[in-house]
């Protein structure tokens, strides 16, 4: 389920720090439902290559982006990981409805 189109999603005011490096690879235009463990470490592709969406496989091996490492703190559940890589820094990997301000 990847983007419908090759297009990029062009820059907005919601953007982060997208202007100092290229913009990642849309892996999809809507957040990840996932069922997360509480206390366990996931490391969440934050480039939207790898093939184990919507966490690291290490193809991010040659550009600028690394994974972000992060530890589930609440029941074990579901929960909503971003999915267009283009959250706010401040959100971590879950998806905090940027996707929903790009234009695709």
């Amino acid at each position: 389920m990847g983007c419908q189109n090759s297009k990029e999603p062009k820059q907005t005011s919601s953007s982060t720090d997208a202007s100092k490096k290229k913009l990642p690879h849309c892996a999809q235009k809507f957040p990840y439902k996932v069922n997360l463990e509480e206390g366990k470490t996931y490391y969440w592709c934050s480039c939207g290559l790898s093939k184990n969406q919507p966490f690291c496989d290490g193809s991010h091996k040659g550009t600028d982006y690394v994974p972000k490492a992060f530890q589930y703190d609440k029941p074990t559940g579901e929960s909503y990981l971003c999915g267009c890589k283009h959250n706010k820094k401040e959100s971590g990997p879950y998806c905090d409805g940027t996707h929903k301000n790009l234009e695709w």
